[in-house]
């Protein structure tokens, strides 16, 4: 495939981490895909395993939404550099209970591409933005800050 090809796949297999995009990773992805972030405790194994993760992850953020903001394609690789925003509606995060906070996440995923298909997902994310966007006190009405 081009570099034009694989970047177009890759920016398609992302809309799996966008609320309804699970679809994508059964017509993209190899059954034994890869995916490793370095927030996680350890790499997921399989198709299945990763739609279990994007079950979990939408069931704290139901409205998210995932833009690639660059792309970078060499070989059978290709970077993107994306940045994702989401309603923190349900769940316990960071110790603390659903905010109803919209958080604009950034990242970076190396996506391998082998016969039109994705085989490794590994990437970063900006876990402290994330933490600070959750658990970060309002400020009280009419503070001007001075």
């Amino acid at each position: 495939m081009t570099s034009e090809e694989n970047k177009a796949l890759a920016r398609r297999f992302l809309q799996a981490w966008s609320a309804g995009g699970q679809r994508v990773v059964d017509e993209l992805a190899q059954p034994d895909i890869v995916v490793d972030y370095t927030s996680w405790p350890e790499p997921v194994h399989g198709a299945e395993g990763f739609k279990a993760i994007l079950t979990q992850t939408f069931a704290y953020f139901p409205d998210m939404q995932i833009e690639a903001q660059e792309l970078v394609a060499e070989a059978d690789r290709v970077v993107v550099r994306w940045r994702y925003t989401a309603s923190h509606q349900y769940g316990e995060l960071f110790g603390r209970p659903a905010s109803g906070r919209r958080v604009q996440v950034a990242g970076m995923t190396i996506y391998r591409l082998a016969g039109g298909k994705v085989v490794e997902e590994r990437g970063i994310v900006d876990s402290f933005s994330l933490w600070q966007q959750i658990t970060a006190e309002a400020s009280p009405a009419g503070d001007a800050g001075g």
